[in-house]
């Protein structure tokens, strides 16, 4: 399919303590996992990070996508940052926003949520009245409202988000997919990394 996937992997992974992109899972790292499960679904992977490129290298041997690395623009400065930086790398009109925190990501479901883009900027899940505006689909022309918002001093995500036309998705459809919701699970702390290993025999 024609997608582009930004992964978002430059934070500073202050709660957990260590680079969330590099964290152990299934004998290969967070992002490993995120991109393995994407790779040949998303034409291209635009990997947003902040440290020198080499560190990554091993991490996307092997993929059929195509792999651009975007460095951030302003180190830190929050994930619409990072969707920031990328856009000048974007060819598709179909963009995937993916966090490299959530290493479960369930690619049926995005493959269906990728089919009602269709009329809306974005396709937005929303669990227990929280919106969840990663792991999910938008146009290029909303990353393009988001380049503006940000270069006016816009910087949250919820911001953008109030300027775009999006169809919400319940958790009701999602766990048709993912039964544990686990595309929507931030695995950002110590215990709930800890949390995770102990289900890891269980997770396909």
């Amino acid at each position: 399919m024609n997608i582009d996937c930004i992964v978002l992997a430059g934070g500073q992974s202050k709660r957990m303590g260590r680079d969330k992109a590099f964290l152990p899972f299934k004998n290969k790292t967070f992002l490993r996992n995120i991109l393995e499960r994407l790779d040949g679904f998303c034409s291209r992977f635009l990997i947003v990070v902040n440290k020198d490129f080499s560190l990554y290298e091993d991490q996307v041997k092997d993929l059929k996508s195509n792999v651009i690395f975007v460095k951030d623009i302003n180190p830190y400065d929050g994930p619409l940052n990072g969707i920031v930086s990328a856009f000048s790398y974007l060819k598709s009109e179909k963009v995937l926003i993916v966090t490299c925190d959530t290493p479960v990501i369930n690619t049926n479901l995005l493959k269906d949520l990728s089919k009602q883009l269709t009329g809306y900027d974005a396709v937005i899940p929303e669990i227990d009245g929280k919106i969840q505006p990663l792991n999910t689909f938008y146009t290029r022309n909303a990353v393009e409202k988001a380049v503006d918002l940000y270069n006016h001093g816009k910087k949250s995500l919820m911001a953008w988000l109030d300027n775009l036309n999006y169809k919400t998705i319940n958790k009701e459809y999602i766990r048709k997919y993912d039964k544990e919701l686990l595309t929507y699970k931030s695995i950002n702390t110590p215990e709930s990394y800890k949390w995770l290993l102990e289900k890891e025999d269980k997770i396909k």
